[in-house]
């Protein structure tokens, strides 16, 4: 932004430092242009951050990072439906430790939950194959969302917006529905890998597109 200038006694001019109040208000607006975030909210989150913090704080650990872009790449595969906001994410919100997911509408919730929790299924080989975010379980719920993590890694992806209703009965659906075509949803093991998450982590290595988002992220 540029900095506004007040004529001198002697005719030059006297350059007047801009307040704290606009480099919040213009910090504000390019975190809402990255994020999507209402305004309101980041005001909250510039104001809120340690001087010469960053915008979009890295994440902590090299596990979330890639997580993320795991995250990613299935919502780029799974997404396949027109919504409001792009993908049906009505805004994101990184965090060093996390980041959230603002979804738009419980129609986007269905899309978005079916490719990111991880089922067992079977594919037309005859062999099973894990789809969706392996050895992630929901490990938090309030009234607007849930988080994820993944077993044994300082992870967390929060999906929040829709009511807790809307997420039970997505949820339960998506169950049902995998288990109708003789799958398993293995994200209600509890804390523990089954055995198939467990062998398709072992013998995955290297996937096609595992490079890929790697890459991205």
């Amino acid at each position: 932004m540029p900095v506004p200038h007040a004529p001198r006694a002697d005719g030059a001019e006297r350059k007047v430092p801009a307040t704290s109040a606009t480099q919040t208000s213009s910090r504000a607006r390019t975190y809402a242009l990255c994020t999507g975030v209402p305004r309101q909210l980041a005001c909250e989150v510039v104001a809120g951050l340690p001087r010469r913090a960053p915008l979009i704080p890295a994440p902590a650990h090299h596990e979330q990072l890639l997580l993320e872009s795991e995250v990613f790449y299935w919502v780029l595969g799974s997404q396949r439906n027109f919504f409001e906001f792009p993908f049906g994410i009505q805004y994101v919100k990184p965090t060093a430790d996390g980041i959230r997911l603002h979804l738009e509408s419980n129609a986007s919730l269905d899309s978005l939950l079916a490719g990111l929790l991880p089922g067992r299924v079977s594919v037309r080989t005859g062999d099973d194959e894990i789809h969706g975010l392996n050895g992630c379980r929901i490990t938090a719920r309030s009234e607007r969302g849930i988080e994820l993590r993944r077993l044994g890694q300082p992870t967390s992806i929060r999906l929040t917006g829709p009511s807790r209703r809307a997420f039970q009965k997505a949820e339960a659906a998506l169950a049902e529905r995998i288990r109708d075509h003789g799958g398993e949803a293995s994200w209600l093991a509890g804390d523990t890998w089954t055995a198939h998450e467990r062998r398709w982590e072992d013998e995955r290595q290297p996937l096609p597109y595992e490079s890929t988002w790697r890459d991205a992220a």
